[in-house]
């Protein structure tokens, strides 16, 4: 087996706890709370869309907003310039996980010397998968509602799993690009080969991260039991419940590029010694 699951969550672990692991995750925390703005605002336009027009009746309205606590973090800028805002945000996002990935990596296993040199393709493909997983997951469960009945069963189900296998067949992306060199399309096989390489252990891996990440989303289950008008020293539960998510999602989401990026490390490393 080219992948040992233990292995790389140990060594996330210790990578999570370094100095280098603090850094990352420093770093993440300011590009999350950033993200919370600008995908509340996505949110809350698509909402104001729907609830023009007609989607809701203005009591499922208020009882959505009374569970969920509303959007207290969007900026109400329009649909136009929100979703411009998102891809922003979305493609800076790529370039902190490519730095991340580098770091947990370190030089002897990137192909590349500098930073910049492989910068670009972060963007160009890894933002263009991520923005299309966002699309699918986050855009279409909401927008499909516009559509009826029928729509509303695609982008709630089929949607999600789309984006779900699209994460999942190219886990590796990101480290391919950030760590080997070669063109565009190179690259993507390339990701989709060291998935192919020991599938099974990577997507029990995925699914242990997924589960550790579930820690992130209690924040928001508890405002939705209690509902978010209530109020935790003087601020609304829904704002106390959003910056608590944010910090916990920062700590699973460095411990899983790291542990991803280990992993990867592993099926590299097997691939090259199979192909010698």
């Amino acid at each position: 087996m080219s992948l040992d699951v233990g292995t790389a969550l140990r060594s996330g672990i210790d990578d999570l706890t370094s100095e280098t692991g603090v850094l990352v995750g420093a770093v993440f925390l300011l590009y999350n709370l950033g993200a919370v703005v600008v995908n509340e605002s996505l949110t809350a336009e698509l909402f104001a869309l729907l609830y023009e027009r007609g989607v809701y009746t203005e009591a499922e309205r208020a009882a959505i907003e009374s569970v969920s606590g509303g959007t207290p973090f969007a900026l109400g800028v329009g649909l136009s310039l929100t979703v411009a805002l998102v891809v922003v945000v979305t493609l800076l996002g790529e370039l902190v996980r490519y730095w991340a990935i580098r770091l947990f990596a370190g030089p002897d296993e990137t192909a590349t010397a500098s930073f910049g040199d492989r910068a670009v393709m972060a963007v160009l493909l890894g933002g263009g998968v991520a923005v299309t997983v966002l699309v699918f997951q986050s855009v279409l469960p909401i927008a499909g509602q516009l559509g009826g009945v029928a729509t509303t069963l695609v982008g709630s189900i089929a949607g999600p799993v789309v984006g779900l296998v699209l994460l999942t067949v190219f886990v590796y992306l990101r480290q391919e690009i950030a760590l080997n060199d070669g063109g565009y399309g190179e690259t993507l096989r390339n990701s989709f080969a060291r998935f192919m390489d020991d599938p099974a252990s990577i997507i029990v891996l995925l699914l242990v991260l997924g589960l550790f990440g579930l820690v992130g989303s209690l924040p928001g289950f508890v405002t939705g039991l209690v509902g978010g008008s209530s109020a935790v020293g003087g601020l609304p539960l829904s704002v106390v419940s959003r910056l608590l998510s944010a910090v916990l999602g920062t700590v699973f989401q460095t411990l899983g590029i790291a542990v991803v990026t280990d992993a990867y490390l592993q099926v590299r490393t097997s691939a090259r010694e199979s192909a010698a």
